[in-house]
């Protein structure tokens, strides 16, 4: 596990700072009193691990004294997105369970009254919205997506980073 201490450090830096955005917009009201604006902002916490993965990757580049290729660097900020991936379940589990629990059920609701408001099959939209919204799906979105999204901030990290060919 030593070959991995900076993957895993970003990793649990990711999940721990992905963790306090959660509970940030849970706080400010994103989540229920102002969950129309939820969309929007959260699409800000994709900043969290592009940092991360560039600042892994260089700390990478400094313990290999500046010379890092293409290969070495997707492979770190691929592990710091493989190692984030899993800790985005329990990291969901938490947020879900212990900070905000009624998260699922104010999604919902607030899917229902939109449809509503448009004039679209409410119960319909509960339907697909309760299909979306639960923990399960977004421990497949969180882990696929950190997955997704991550390998794909390394390789474009890696190639931007590179220093040997």
């Amino acid at each position: 596990m030593a070959n991995f201490r900076i993957e895993i450090r970003y990793a649990v830096l990711i999940t721990l700072l992905m963790l306090l955005w959660l509970s940030l917009e849970f706080m400010v009201g994103l989540h229920d009193q102002y969950i129309q604006y939820h969309p929007y902002i959260t699409m800000f916490a994709l900043i969290i691990p592009i940092v991360c993965a560039r600042m892994a990757i260089r700390d990478k580049l400094d313990m290999l004294n500046g010379k890092i290729t293409f290969r070495e660097a997707f492979m770190t900020g691929f592990l710091v997105a493989f190692f984030a991936a899993v800790l985005a379940v329990p990291s969901q589990v938490i947020f879900h369970k212990l900070i905000n629990p009624d998260f699922f059920d104010n999604m919902v609701d607030y899917a229902a009254k939109r449809a509503e408001n448009l004039n679209m099959d409410v119960a319909k939209a509960r339907q697909d919205a309760e299909m979306y919204f639960n923990l399960t799906s977004y421990i497949i979105q969180s882990g696929l997506g950190t997955l997704v999204f991550g390998t794909i901030v390394a390789a474009i990290m890696a190639w931007r980073m590179r220093t040997v060919e």
